[in-house]
Protein backbone atom coordinates (compact mmCIF):
# COMPACT_ATOMS: atom_id res chain seq x y z
CA UNK A 1 0.00 0.00 0.00
CA UNK A 2 1.33 3.56 -0.68
CA UNK A 3 1.75 5.71 1.86
CA UNK A 4 -1.09 8.22 0.35
CA UNK A 5 -3.38 5.52 0.24
CA UNK A 6 -1.88 4.60 3.78
CA UNK A 7 -3.16 8.08 4.63
CA UNK A 8 -6.53 8.10 3.58
CA UNK A 9 -7.14 4.75 4.73
CA UNK A 10 -6.06 6.64 8.16
CA UNK A 11 -8.80 9.01 8.19
CA UNK A 12 -11.65 7.25 6.90
CA UNK A 13 -10.63 5.01 9.65
CA UNK A 14 -11.00 8.45 12.24
CA UNK A 15 -14.29 10.33 10.95
CA UNK A 16 -15.90 7.56 8.03
CA UNK A 17 -15.39 6.79 3.99
CA UNK A 18 -18.37 9.19 3.49
CA UNK A 19 -16.58 12.49 5.13
CA UNK A 20 -13.13 11.65 2.91
CA UNK A 21 -13.08 12.95 -0.67
CA UNK A 22 -9.80 11.19 -2.90
CA UNK A 23 -11.34 12.28 -6.31
CA UNK A 24 -10.10 14.07 -8.94
CA UNK A 25 -12.51 16.44 -8.64
CA UNK A 26 -12.93 17.45 -4.75
CA UNK A 27 -9.04 17.61 -4.99
CA UNK A 28 -9.20 20.32 -7.88
CA UNK A 29 -11.50 22.09 -6.54
CA UNK A 30 -10.11 22.88 -3.10
CA UNK A 31 -6.55 23.10 -5.00
CA UNK A 32 -7.66 26.60 -5.72
CA UNK A 33 -9.61 30.17 -4.30
CA UNK A 34 -10.69 32.82 -6.54
CA UNK A 35 -7.42 34.12 -8.12
CA UNK A 36 -4.91 31.06 -6.73
CA UNK A 37 -4.23 27.69 -7.47
CA UNK A 38 -1.77 25.19 -6.00
CA UNK A 39 -1.07 21.32 -6.00
CA UNK A 40 -3.86 19.57 -4.99
CA UNK A 41 -4.30 17.97 -1.73
CA UNK A 42 -3.98 14.43 -0.77
CA UNK A 43 -7.94 14.57 -0.43
CA UNK A 44 -10.46 16.75 1.30
CA UNK A 45 -11.76 15.77 4.97
CA UNK A 46 -15.16 17.04 6.62
CA UNK A 47 -15.19 15.96 10.36
CA UNK A 48 -17.66 17.16 12.62
CA UNK A 49 -16.01 16.68 16.02
CA UNK A 50 -13.14 18.32 18.46
CA UNK A 51 -11.88 14.73 19.24
CA UNK A 52 -11.75 13.98 15.21
CA UNK A 53 -9.66 17.35 14.46
CA UNK A 54 -7.50 16.66 17.35
CA UNK A 55 -7.01 12.88 15.98
CA UNK A 56 -6.44 14.35 12.49
CA UNK A 57 -3.52 16.49 13.82
CA UNK A 58 -1.82 13.79 15.71
CA UNK A 59 -2.28 11.49 12.11
CA UNK A 60 -0.88 14.42 10.88
CA UNK A 61 2.44 15.16 12.96
CA UNK A 62 3.15 10.94 12.45
CA UNK A 63 2.90 10.96 8.69
CA UNK A 64 4.58 14.17 8.70
CA UNK A 65 2.11 15.92 6.10
CA UNK A 66 0.47 19.66 6.07
CA UNK A 67 -2.83 20.52 7.25
CA UNK A 68 -4.96 23.45 5.82
CA UNK A 69 -8.34 24.15 7.27
CA UNK A 70 -11.36 25.74 4.84
CA UNK A 71 -14.53 27.14 5.13
CA UNK A 72 -16.42 28.54 2.40
CA UNK A 73 -13.13 29.53 0.51
CA UNK A 74 -14.38 32.15 -1.20
CA UNK A 75 -10.96 34.21 -0.51
CA UNK A 76 -8.15 35.14 -2.92
CA UNK A 77 -4.80 35.00 -1.25
CA UNK A 78 -3.73 31.37 -1.04
CA UNK A 79 -4.83 31.23 2.69
CA UNK A 80 -5.42 27.88 2.50
CA UNK A 81 -3.42 26.82 -0.46
CA UNK A 82 -0.41 25.38 1.16
CA UNK A 83 1.32 24.51 -2.01
CA UNK A 84 2.36 20.67 -0.96
CA UNK A 85 1.30 17.61 -2.09
CA UNK A 86 1.23 16.21 1.08
CA UNK A 87 -1.57 18.28 2.37
CA UNK A 88 -4.51 17.22 3.70
CA UNK A 89 -7.58 20.10 3.35
CA UNK A 90 -10.18 19.83 6.46
CA UNK A 91 -13.14 21.46 4.95
CA UNK A 92 -14.79 22.70 8.38
CA UNK A 93 -18.42 22.91 6.89
CA UNK A 94 -19.80 20.09 9.04
CA UNK A 95 -18.57 22.11 12.23
CA UNK A 96 -22.00 24.19 11.39
CA UNK A 97 -24.09 23.76 15.03
CA UNK A 98 -25.38 27.25 16.50
CA UNK A 99 -24.82 25.76 20.18
CA UNK A 100 -25.62 28.30 22.37
CA UNK A 101 -27.55 32.04 21.95
CA UNK A 102 -27.71 33.31 25.34
CA UNK A 103 -29.93 36.40 25.51
CA UNK A 104 -29.03 37.10 29.06
CA UNK A 105 -25.62 37.48 29.28
CA UNK A 106 -26.03 38.30 25.19
CA UNK A 107 -23.52 36.17 23.54
CA UNK A 108 -23.77 33.58 20.72
CA UNK A 109 -21.53 30.23 20.54
CA UNK A 110 -21.22 29.01 17.10
CA UNK A 111 -18.77 25.98 15.27
CA UNK A 112 -16.53 27.51 13.15
CA UNK A 113 -18.68 25.90 10.05
CA UNK A 114 -21.30 27.96 10.48
CA UNK A 115 -22.35 30.62 7.91
CA UNK A 116 -22.97 34.31 8.18
CA UNK A 117 -26.56 33.94 6.62
CA UNK A 118 -27.69 30.85 9.22
CA UNK A 119 -26.56 33.09 11.87
CA UNK A 120 -28.40 35.70 11.11
CA UNK A 121 -31.47 33.63 10.34
CA UNK A 122 -30.88 32.09 13.67
CA UNK A 123 -30.78 35.49 15.35
CA UNK A 124 -33.31 37.88 13.84
CA UNK A 125 -36.37 36.30 15.31
CA UNK A 126 -35.16 37.05 18.59
CA UNK A 127 -34.44 40.18 17.79
CA UNK A 128 -30.70 40.28 18.07
CA UNK A 129 -27.69 40.57 15.66
CA UNK A 130 -23.53 40.77 16.02
CA UNK A 131 -22.22 43.76 15.47
CA UNK A 132 -20.45 42.26 12.36
CA UNK A 133 -22.96 40.87 11.26
CA UNK A 134 -21.41 39.21 8.41
CA UNK A 135 -19.87 39.51 4.27
CA UNK A 136 -21.30 39.56 0.99
CA UNK A 137 -20.47 36.15 0.30
CA UNK A 138 -22.11 34.66 3.65
CA UNK A 139 -24.27 32.48 2.38
CA UNK A 140 -21.23 30.33 2.07
CA UNK A 141 -18.65 32.00 3.60
CA UNK A 142 -18.18 30.97 7.14
CA UNK A 143 -17.65 32.27 10.73
CA UNK A 144 -14.15 30.41 10.96
CA UNK A 145 -13.11 31.98 7.58
CA UNK A 146 -14.32 35.19 8.30
CA UNK A 147 -12.68 35.00 11.62
CA UNK A 148 -8.92 33.77 10.21
CA UNK A 149 -9.45 36.58 7.43
CA UNK A 150 -10.60 38.99 9.66
CA UNK A 151 -13.69 40.25 7.77
CA UNK A 152 -15.05 43.07 7.02
CA UNK A 153 -18.63 44.18 5.87
CA UNK A 154 -21.78 44.61 7.22
CA UNK A 155 -21.51 46.50 10.39
CA UNK A 156 -18.24 47.19 9.64
CA UNK A 157 -18.34 51.18 9.08
CA UNK A 158 -19.51 51.23 12.98
CA UNK A 159 -18.41 48.21 14.76
CA UNK A 160 -14.69 47.12 12.67
CA UNK A 161 -13.77 44.18 11.93
CA UNK A 162 -14.89 40.77 12.47
CA UNK A 163 -12.28 40.16 15.51
CA UNK A 164 -13.83 43.32 17.40
CA UNK A 165 -16.90 41.43 17.95
CA UNK A 166 -15.22 38.41 18.89
CA UNK A 167 -15.18 37.49 22.64
CA UNK A 168 -13.46 33.68 23.12
CA UNK A 169 -12.29 30.90 20.47
CA UNK A 170 -11.76 27.25 20.94
CA UNK A 171 -8.32 26.07 18.87
CA UNK A 172 -6.54 22.77 18.17
CA UNK A 173 -3.54 23.32 18.53
CA UNK A 174 -0.66 21.88 15.98
CA UNK A 175 0.63 20.38 19.47
CA UNK A 176 -3.69 18.38 19.60
CA UNK A 177 -4.04 20.28 22.55
CA UNK A 178 -7.55 22.18 22.98
CA UNK A 179 -7.23 26.15 23.91
CA UNK A 180 -9.62 28.55 24.92
CA UNK A 181 -9.47 31.90 25.52
CA UNK A 182 -10.78 34.80 27.71
CA UNK A 183 -12.81 34.11 30.46
CA UNK A 184 -14.10 30.54 28.83
CA UNK A 185 -10.69 29.54 29.69
CA UNK A 186 -11.49 28.27 33.50
CA UNK A 187 -12.21 25.34 34.96
CA UNK A 188 -14.34 26.70 37.16
CA UNK A 189 -17.80 27.74 36.11
CA UNK A 190 -16.43 28.58 32.63
CA UNK A 191 -18.59 31.29 30.41
CA UNK A 192 -17.45 32.85 27.37
CA UNK A 193 -18.60 36.26 28.43
CA UNK A 194 -15.19 38.31 28.70
CA UNK A 195 -12.67 38.44 26.05
CA UNK A 196 -10.05 40.17 28.30
CA UNK A 197 -8.32 38.77 31.33
CA UNK A 198 -4.99 38.38 31.18
CA UNK A 199 -3.00 38.47 27.85
CA UNK A 200 -5.28 38.68 24.87
CA UNK A 201 -4.60 35.19 23.77
CA UNK A 202 -8.05 35.65 21.51
CA UNK A 203 -6.09 38.27 19.29
CA UNK A 204 -3.60 35.68 18.26
CA UNK A 205 -6.05 33.72 15.94
CA UNK A 206 -7.73 36.45 14.55
CA UNK A 207 -6.69 37.16 10.96
CA UNK A 208 -3.98 34.55 11.04
CA UNK A 209 -5.25 32.60 8.05
CA UNK A 210 -4.73 29.47 10.75
CA UNK A 211 -0.93 28.55 11.35
CA UNK A 212 -1.36 27.74 14.98
CA UNK A 213 -4.03 25.62 15.33
CA UNK A 214 -7.90 25.25 13.91
CA UNK A 215 -10.53 27.26 14.61
CA UNK A 216 -13.83 24.61 16.04
CA UNK A 217 -16.00 27.45 17.81
CA UNK A 218 -16.30 30.85 18.27
CA UNK A 219 -18.48 33.55 20.93
CA UNK A 220 -19.72 36.67 18.95
CA UNK A 221 -21.20 39.59 20.84
CA UNK A 222 -24.65 40.35 20.71
CA UNK A 223 -26.52 43.00 20.06
CA UNK A 224 -30.26 44.39 19.65
CA UNK A 225 -31.07 44.31 16.50
CA UNK A 226 -31.39 47.75 15.13
CA UNK A 227 -35.31 48.55 14.38
CA UNK A 228 -35.09 50.81 11.71
CA UNK A 229 -32.64 51.62 8.66
CA UNK A 230 -32.65 54.15 6.44
CA UNK A 231 -29.75 55.27 3.35
CA UNK A 232 -28.11 57.90 2.07
CA UNK A 233 -26.16 58.61 -0.67
CA UNK A 234 -23.95 61.13 -2.28
CA UNK A 235 -21.54 62.21 -5.35
CA UNK A 236 -18.97 64.45 -5.21
CA UNK A 237 -16.96 65.88 -8.33
CA UNK A 238 -13.70 66.28 -6.69
CA UNK A 239 -12.02 63.44 -5.22
CA UNK A 240 -10.53 64.73 -2.34
CA UNK A 241 -14.31 66.33 -1.19
CA UNK A 242 -15.11 62.39 -1.44
CA UNK A 243 -12.33 61.55 0.76
CA UNK A 244 -12.73 64.40 3.67
CA UNK A 245 -16.30 63.99 3.63
CA UNK A 246 -15.19 59.77 3.93
CA UNK A 247 -13.53 60.85 6.89
CA UNK A 248 -15.83 63.18 8.57
CA UNK A 249 -18.53 60.56 8.12
CA UNK A 250 -15.87 57.58 9.75
CA UNK A 251 -15.66 60.12 12.31
CA UNK A 252 -18.74 60.12 12.94
CA UNK A 253 -19.54 56.29 14.42
CA UNK A 254 -23.03 56.40 12.56
CA UNK A 255 -23.37 54.25 9.47
CA UNK A 256 -23.13 50.97 9.99
CA UNK A 257 -22.01 50.73 6.43
CA UNK A 258 -20.49 53.01 4.36
CA UNK A 259 -18.95 52.22 0.21
CA UNK A 260 -17.48 54.60 -1.46
CA UNK A 261 -17.09 53.92 -4.84
CA UNK A 262 -15.52 55.40 -8.08
CA UNK A 263 -16.89 55.99 -11.77
CA UNK A 264 -15.78 52.63 -13.08
CA UNK A 265 -16.93 51.20 -10.68
CA UNK A 266 -20.18 52.40 -10.50
CA UNK A 267 -20.43 52.14 -13.90
CA UNK A 268 -18.67 49.12 -15.12
CA UNK A 269 -19.22 46.84 -12.11
CA UNK A 270 -22.96 47.55 -11.03
CA UNK A 271 -24.74 49.52 -13.69
CA UNK A 272 -23.75 46.55 -16.14
CA UNK A 273 -24.66 43.67 -13.96
CA UNK A 274 -28.29 45.28 -13.58
CA UNK A 275 -27.41 45.92 -9.92
CA UNK A 276 -30.65 48.20 -9.14
CA UNK A 277 -32.97 46.70 -11.69
CA UNK A 278 -33.11 43.51 -10.10
CA UNK A 279 -36.66 42.61 -9.13
CA UNK A 280 -35.63 39.82 -6.92
CA UNK A 281 -33.71 42.30 -4.98
CA UNK A 282 -36.76 45.04 -4.58
CA UNK A 283 -38.81 42.59 -3.11
CA UNK A 284 -36.34 42.00 -0.27
CA UNK A 285 -35.61 45.65 -0.02
CA UNK A 286 -39.53 46.06 0.68
CA UNK A 287 -40.03 42.85 3.28
CA UNK A 288 -36.78 44.21 4.74
CA UNK A 289 -38.47 47.11 6.01
CA UNK A 290 -40.30 47.34 9.08
CA UNK A 291 -43.58 48.71 7.60
CA UNK A 292 -44.67 46.93 4.38
CA UNK A 293 -46.04 50.16 3.02
CA UNK A 294 -43.03 52.04 3.10
CA UNK A 295 -41.20 48.80 2.10
CA UNK A 296 -43.34 49.04 -1.22
CA UNK A 297 -42.58 52.68 -1.68
CA UNK A 298 -38.82 52.16 -0.70
CA UNK A 299 -38.71 49.55 -3.71
CA UNK A 300 -40.60 51.82 -5.95
CA UNK A 301 -37.78 54.42 -5.77
CA UNK A 302 -35.39 52.26 -6.03
CA UNK A 303 -36.56 51.05 -9.48
CA UNK A 304 -37.71 54.51 -11.14
CA UNK A 305 -33.75 55.55 -9.86
CA UNK A 306 -32.26 52.38 -11.67
CA UNK A 307 -29.14 53.16 -13.75
CA UNK A 308 -29.94 55.98 -15.14
CA UNK A 309 -28.53 58.18 -11.78
CA UNK A 310 -25.59 55.64 -11.97
CA UNK A 311 -23.95 57.04 -14.85
CA UNK A 312 -23.91 60.61 -13.99
CA UNK A 313 -22.35 60.64 -10.80
CA UNK A 314 -18.40 60.81 -10.10
CA UNK A 315 -17.48 59.48 -6.57
CA UNK A 316 -19.77 58.37 -4.31
CA UNK A 317 -20.51 57.42 -0.74
CA UNK A 318 -23.79 54.88 -0.17
CA UNK A 319 -23.96 54.27 3.21
CA UNK A 320 -26.62 52.58 5.74
CA UNK A 321 -27.41 53.95 8.51
CA UNK A 322 -29.06 51.45 11.69
CA UNK A 323 -31.25 53.04 14.68
CA UNK A 324 -33.32 51.91 17.82
CA UNK A 325 -36.08 54.33 16.55
CA UNK A 326 -37.15 56.59 14.27
CA UNK A 327 -35.46 59.63 15.97
CA UNK A 328 -32.29 57.91 16.36
CA UNK A 329 -31.40 57.47 12.72
CA UNK A 330 -33.23 60.96 11.74
CA UNK A 331 -30.48 62.41 13.96
CA UNK A 332 -27.66 60.21 12.62
CA UNK A 333 -29.04 61.09 8.90
CA UNK A 334 -28.95 64.49 9.72
CA UNK A 335 -25.40 64.15 11.03
CA UNK A 336 -24.72 62.73 8.39
CA UNK A 337 -26.25 64.68 5.62
CA UNK A 338 -23.94 67.73 7.37
CA UNK A 339 -20.58 66.21 7.01
CA UNK A 340 -21.32 65.58 2.91
CA UNK A 341 -22.69 68.72 2.51
CA UNK A 342 -19.79 70.48 4.04
CA UNK A 343 -17.98 68.48 1.24
CA UNK A 344 -19.77 69.88 -1.38
CA UNK A 345 -21.56 66.33 -1.90
CA UNK A 346 -25.13 65.90 -3.32
CA UNK A 347 -27.55 63.53 -2.51
CA UNK A 348 -28.72 61.13 -4.81
CA UNK A 349 -30.78 57.99 -4.57
CA UNK A 350 -29.48 55.45 -2.24
CA UNK A 351 -30.35 52.29 -4.43
CA UNK A 352 -27.01 50.52 -3.67
CA UNK A 353 -27.47 50.41 -0.06
CA UNK A 354 -31.11 49.65 0.00
CA UNK A 355 -30.27 46.46 -2.54
CA UNK A 356 -27.94 45.39 -0.06
CA UNK A 357 -29.42 44.91 2.54
CA UNK A 358 -32.50 43.82 0.55
CA UNK A 359 -30.04 40.64 -0.25
CA UNK A 360 -27.22 40.82 2.10
CA UNK A 361 -26.08 37.11 1.00
CA UNK A 362 -26.69 36.84 -2.37
CA UNK A 363 -25.01 34.12 -4.36
CA UNK A 364 -21.61 34.93 -5.17
CA UNK A 365 -21.61 36.29 -8.70
CA UNK A 366 -18.93 38.99 -8.09
CA UNK A 367 -16.75 36.24 -8.35
CA UNK A 368 -17.33 37.17 -12.30
CA UNK A 369 -17.29 40.56 -13.86
CA UNK A 370 -20.08 42.01 -15.98
CA UNK A 371 -19.17 40.24 -18.94
CA UNK A 372 -18.08 36.99 -17.60
CA UNK A 373 -14.36 37.96 -16.84
CA UNK A 374 -12.48 37.25 -14.19
CA UNK A 375 -11.99 39.07 -10.90
CA UNK A 376 -9.84 39.46 -7.86
CA UNK A 377 -9.25 42.25 -5.62
CA UNK A 378 -6.08 43.82 -4.07
CA UNK A 379 -6.29 45.89 -0.64
CA UNK A 380 -4.91 47.45 1.82
CA UNK A 381 -5.91 50.03 5.11
CA UNK A 382 -4.77 53.43 5.87
CA UNK A 383 -5.92 56.17 8.38
CA UNK A 384 -8.29 58.48 6.80
CA UNK A 385 -5.28 61.17 6.47
CA UNK A 386 -3.40 58.89 3.97
CA UNK A 387 -6.52 58.14 2.09
CA UNK A 388 -6.28 60.85 -0.61
CA UNK A 389 -2.64 59.99 -1.40
CA UNK A 390 -3.08 56.59 -1.30
CA UNK A 391 -5.58 57.26 -4.33
CA UNK A 392 -3.60 59.77 -5.73
CA UNK A 393 -0.61 57.07 -5.79
CA UNK A 394 -2.62 53.79 -6.78
CA UNK A 395 -3.35 56.22 -10.01
CA UNK A 396 0.13 57.30 -10.75
CA UNK A 397 1.36 53.16 -10.62
CA UNK A 398 -1.37 51.90 -12.66
CA UNK A 399 -0.85 55.03 -15.01
CA UNK A 400 3.15 53.71 -15.40
CA UNK A 401 1.74 50.31 -15.77
CA UNK A 402 -0.63 51.32 -18.67
CA UNK A 403 1.20 49.09 -21.71
CA UNK A 404 0.59 46.31 -19.56
CA UNK A 405 -3.00 46.95 -18.65
CA UNK A 406 -3.76 48.04 -22.28
CA UNK A 407 -1.95 44.89 -23.51
CA UNK A 408 -3.58 42.46 -21.92
CA UNK A 409 -6.98 44.23 -21.96
CA UNK A 410 -7.42 44.71 -18.14
CA UNK A 411 -9.60 47.17 -16.44
CA UNK A 412 -9.71 48.10 -12.62
CA UNK A 413 -11.61 50.03 -10.22
CA UNK A 414 -10.88 51.85 -6.58
CA UNK A 415 -13.73 50.71 -3.78
CA UNK A 416 -13.18 52.59 -0.15
CA UNK A 417 -15.25 50.62 3.11
CA UNK A 418 -15.00 52.65 6.61
CA UNK A 419 -14.01 50.51 9.25
CA UNK A 420 -14.76 52.25 12.59
CA UNK A 421 -14.00 56.13 13.11
CA UNK A 422 -10.37 55.60 12.19
CA UNK A 423 -9.43 53.25 9.00
CA UNK A 424 -10.42 53.13 5.70
CA UNK A 425 -9.90 49.81 3.35
CA UNK A 426 -9.35 50.90 -0.14
CA UNK A 427 -9.53 47.82 -2.63
CA UNK A 428 -8.22 47.70 -5.97
CA UNK A 429 -10.62 45.68 -8.37
CA UNK A 430 -9.09 44.05 -11.65
CA UNK A 431 -10.86 42.32 -13.83
CA UNK A 432 -9.40 40.11 -17.45
CA UNK A 433 -10.42 38.06 -19.13
CA UNK A 434 -9.67 33.87 -18.80
CA UNK A 435 -10.87 30.68 -18.04
CA UNK A 436 -12.97 30.60 -14.73
CA UNK A 437 -11.93 27.52 -12.85
CA UNK A 438 -13.64 24.66 -11.68
CA UNK A 439 -13.71 26.33 -8.48
CA UNK A 440 -15.57 29.30 -9.32
CA UNK A 441 -18.05 26.88 -11.24
CA UNK A 442 -18.87 25.24 -8.39
CA UNK A 443 -20.52 28.07 -6.33
CA UNK A 444 -22.64 29.47 -9.57
CA UNK A 445 -25.73 27.70 -11.10
CA UNK A 446 -26.05 27.10 -14.89
CA UNK A 447 -28.34 29.06 -15.71
CA UNK A 448 -26.47 31.88 -15.03
CA UNK A 449 -23.11 30.71 -16.26
CA UNK A 450 -24.37 30.11 -19.41
CA UNK A 451 -25.97 34.06 -19.50
CA UNK A 452 -21.97 35.04 -19.05
CA UNK A 453 -19.25 34.98 -21.51
CA UNK A 454 -16.23 32.22 -21.50
CA UNK A 455 -13.09 33.00 -22.48
CA UNK A 456 -9.41 31.26 -23.36
CA UNK A 457 -7.21 30.72 -20.62
CA UNK A 458 -4.61 33.30 -20.62
CA UNK A 459 -1.87 32.69 -18.19
CA UNK A 460 -0.02 35.86 -19.33
CA UNK A 461 -3.11 38.05 -18.90
CA UNK A 462 -3.06 36.35 -15.46
CA UNK A 463 0.82 36.49 -14.83
CA UNK A 464 0.48 40.47 -15.47
CA UNK A 465 -2.96 40.83 -13.21
CA UNK A 466 -0.70 38.86 -10.71
CA UNK A 467 2.62 41.62 -11.15
CA UNK A 468 0.06 44.21 -10.61
CA UNK A 469 -1.05 43.16 -7.76
CA UNK A 470 2.06 42.48 -6.03
CA UNK A 471 3.29 46.44 -6.86
CA UNK A 472 -0.22 47.30 -5.29
CA UNK A 473 1.05 44.93 -2.20
CA UNK A 474 4.10 47.64 -1.95
CA UNK A 475 2.43 50.67 -2.53
CA UNK A 476 0.79 49.88 0.59
CA UNK A 477 3.77 48.63 2.85
CA UNK A 478 5.58 51.94 1.93
CA UNK A 479 2.47 53.82 3.03
CA UNK A 480 2.17 51.79 6.29
CA UNK A 481 -1.02 50.26 5.60
CA UNK A 482 -2.43 46.82 6.88
CA UNK A 483 -4.06 44.06 5.34
CA UNK A 484 -7.21 41.76 5.77
CA UNK A 485 -7.09 37.62 4.94
CA UNK A 486 -2.95 37.85 4.38
CA UNK A 487 -2.89 34.22 3.98
CA UNK A 488 0.32 34.60 1.17
CA UNK A 489 -0.52 37.56 -0.85
CA UNK A 490 0.55 40.13 1.65
CA UNK A 491 4.41 40.42 2.89
CA UNK A 492 3.15 40.42 6.72
CA UNK A 493 6.69 38.83 7.91
CA UNK A 494 8.67 40.64 5.80
CA UNK A 495 7.09 44.02 6.74
CA UNK A 496 7.39 43.96 10.32
CA UNK A 497 10.13 44.80 13.06
CA UNK A 498 12.67 42.35 13.56
CA UNK A 499 11.59 41.92 17.10
CA UNK A 500 7.80 41.30 16.14
CA UNK A 501 8.81 38.60 13.36
CA UNK A 502 10.76 36.62 15.96
CA UNK A 503 8.45 37.04 18.72
CA UNK A 504 5.62 35.42 15.78
CA UNK A 505 8.10 32.90 14.90
CA UNK A 506 8.38 31.66 18.60
CA UNK A 507 4.58 31.32 18.56
CA UNK A 508 4.57 28.87 15.82
CA UNK A 509 7.16 27.12 17.12
CA UNK A 510 5.42 26.66 20.40
CA UNK A 511 1.84 25.88 18.95
CA UNK A 512 2.96 24.02 16.15
CA UNK A 513 6.78 22.54 16.68
CA UNK A 514 6.09 20.09 13.92
CA UNK A 515 4.82 22.59 11.07
CA UNK A 516 1.95 20.66 9.78
CA UNK A 517 -1.01 23.68 10.01
CA UNK A 518 -0.54 25.35 6.93
CA UNK A 519 3.33 26.08 6.74
CA UNK A 520 3.57 29.32 4.56
CA UNK A 521 0.54 31.45 5.89
CA UNK A 522 2.21 35.18 7.18
CA UNK A 523 5.44 33.74 5.52
CA UNK A 524 6.18 31.41 8.57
Amino acid sequence: MSATADIRGNLEEIIGAAHVSTDDNSRSIASKDIFYDAAPPLCVVRPDSVKDVRTIVSLARAKGIALAARGGGLSYSAGYLTGREATVLIDMRRFNRIVEINEQDMYVHVEAGVTWADLNDALKPLALRTPFWGTGSGLYATVGGGLSQNAINYGSGRHGTLGESVIALEVVLGTGEVLKTGSWATPDHPTPFNRYYGPDLTGLFVGDTGPFGIKTSAVLQLIPRPMTTRFAAYSFAERSDFTAAAAAVGRLGLVSECFGLDPFFLSERIASTGFADDIDKLIGVAKGQSSMLRGAKEAFLVAAAGRRYLKNVGYSLHMSIDGRDDADVESAESAVRDACEKCRGDSIPASIPKVMRGTPFPSPVMMLGPHGDRWVPMHGIVPHSRHLSMLNEIDAYMDRNKDLIDRHQLVWGQVSNLIGNSRVLVEVNLYWKDRRTDMIESYLDDSFLASKGEFKEDADARAAVHQLRQGLSELFRIAGGTHLQIGRSYPYLASRLESTALMVRQLKQMFDPDSVMNPGSLGL
